[in-house]
């Protein structure tokens, strides 16, 4: 029996994720609205109904009212590239980097938001 790499992943950049509490981290599928432009690392994610009603993950936007963040994006993902990635890898549980958090739309996390994140088992250090 032969045994070998069969190849080899680095993952570059920053991430979101800290060592400050071990996090879980999950590919979780994007909604087809999501799939429009890349999201950056440190992106807030909102839970969304998908197609046939299944649940699929967006950015949340400044203007999103009631939505809650409940998903943090740890790598940096591109549905409109070459590859089309269709889930993002994202802290569900753990410690993020507070610095690197953002909406959708580009615009730091208000207090309650930090709070919601936190009440989802996501804490922004």
């Amino acid at each position: 029996m032969n045994e070998g790499f069969l190849g080899k992943q680095v993952l570059g950049g920053e991430r979101v994720a800290t060592s400050d509490h071990p996090v879980v981290l999950h590919h979780l599928p994007l909604s087809d609205s999501a799939k429009a432009a890349a999201i950056p690392v440190g992106t807030v994610m909102k839970r969304v109904e998908g197609s046939g009603g299944s649940a699929a993950w967006e950015p949340l936007l400044s203007s999103d009212g009631e939505a809650e963040p409940v998903a943090v994006v740890d790598t940096p993902c591109d549905p409109t590239g070459e590859d089309g990635e269709l889930s993002a890898l994202c802290v569900v549980h753990g410690c993020v980097k507070a610095r690197l958090l953002t909406t959708g739309d580009n615009q730091s996390l208000t207090d309650i938001q930090v709070a919601q994140l936190a009440e989802h088992g996501i804490f922004a250090v």
